[in-house]
């Protein structure tokens, strides 16, 4: 048995050129891909426990303390053509999630089919999603609440790499969100992250559609555009008469598109690593989905965020960095609202990080960084202490 870097290896199943794409997009030059021999089983893991300590006011505030997941990777490779990747997620030590679970069959470089629970690829963080991958203790909030991260259904479709193009592609069928299980989903202070389905027994009436084009033809730059675009599930269609138009008309109120588009784009220089990311939803059918649910969710959603690091190399001899960072972000959950709802600017928020990594070895992180937060509603900035661990092997 050998142990798997496991993102490279359900990432592409097309080794070599593929490799050149994976060391622009995670910045993992300086390690090698190692892959289960064939019909060998193979296992990874990774993990990160956090602390966050509000440190505002002349009160004391209990900080929380949370081993906040531990997933086990598991794969298995058939032959040179076929894999199987699982990515079991533990997460507060009390919750247990499939993140991942599919077969990648390769035709060749430029055609892969993939089929199970995938990971929708929007933007950076919802598919390298490691905690050696990103920097500050918690995934940023534009990820979690504008794509929303992790963000993973069921689905089939082709992805490829074209190595002289420096093109990677990613297309994919999958079942979408779910809007309406006898309350509302979707919200406006949420948008869309409480309507995932994640495989979980997810209603699928019409299928949605993703993708993802990422270019890596300029030296030291990857440029990725992402799309998706469906619309949410209802449960009232559940047993509904084709003939009972009064019901399906209420049915189909409940019923909300969702068209999302995001452009990310990481640069290095050396030491220096600038990355920046941007995103936009439009939903229709919201007065209609409001007026029945009562709910405010927006019909335009924005969030993006800029960042710059600097990885110091500490020690010659031994591997030891430290990468220092600073990130800006701004999202809003109600950017665009209908006429008839009030468009609440507490749900405008921007943050400003700094904060440090510290690197003792491969695959392992310490992390602490100082949170500024605000709405548009605040004049002041809140601020909050967090510090974490994480690691990846």
């Amino acid at each position: 048995m050998k142990r798997v870097l496991a993102l490279l290896f359900f990432q592409v199943s097309f080794l070599g050129i593929a490799q050149v794409y994976l060391d622009t997009a995670a910045d993992m030059s300086a390690k090698r891909v190692q892959f289960a021999d064939i019909q060998q089983f193979a296992i990874g893991s990774y993990g990160e426990a956090h602390y966050n300590q509000n440190i505002d006011g002349d009160e004391f505030r209990a900080g929380k303390i949370d081993l906040h997941r531990i997933i086990t990777y598991l794969g298995y490779r058939f032959n040179e053509r076929a894999q199987f990747f699982s990515e079991i997620e533990f997460e507060h030590t009390n919750e247990i999630y499939v993140e991942q679970a599919f077969v990648n069959y390769r035709f060749n470089d430029k055609l892969n089919f993939k089929t199970g629970v995938i990971l929708v690829p929007m933007g950076y963080v919802n598919e390298f999603h490691e905690p050696t991958l990103f920097n500050g203790v918690e995934r940023p909030n534009v990820d979690k609440y504008i794509i929303p991260s992790t963000w993973r259904e069921m689905g089939a479709g082709f992805q490829g790499l074209f190595k002289k193009a420096s093109i990677k592609y990613q297309l994919y069928v999958l079942n979408g969100f779910n809007g309406y299980t006898g309350a509302a989903r979707l919200s406006g202070s949420n948008g869309l992250r409480n309507a995932r389905q994640g495989g979980d027994e997810s209603s699928f009436t019409r299928p949605s559609v993703t993708g993802k084009i990422s270019y890596f033809g300029f030296d030291k730059l990857l440029i990725e555009a992402s799309a998706y675009i469906g619309k949410a599930e209802s449960s009232l269609y559940n047993g509904l008469e084709r003939n009972n138009t009064v019901a399906i008309s209420q049915a189909d109120s409940t019923v909300v598109g969702i068209s999302m588009a995001g452009l990310n784009v990481s640069y290095s220089a050396k030491r220096l690593m600038f990355r920046g990311q941007a995103i936009y939803t439009s939903l229709s059918n919201t007065d209609q989905y409001n007026a029945f649910t009562g709910s405010n969710v927006a019909k335009g959603i924005l969030g993006g965020y800029a960042e710059v690091s600097y990885k110091f190399d500490l020690k010659k001899d031994d591997y030891l960095q430290m990468i220092p960072f600073v990130r800006y972000e701004y999202y809003d959950t109600h950017f665009k609202v209908d006429e008839f709802v009030n468009r609440n600017k507490a749900y405008a928020r921007e943050e400003l990080l700094i904060g440090i990594g510290l690197k003792p070895a491969p695959g392992l992180i310490f992390k602490a960084d100082y949170q500024l937060f605000r709405t548009k509603v605040d004049d002041n900035f809140t601020s909050t202490l967090n510090l974490g661990l994480g690691y990846w092997f």
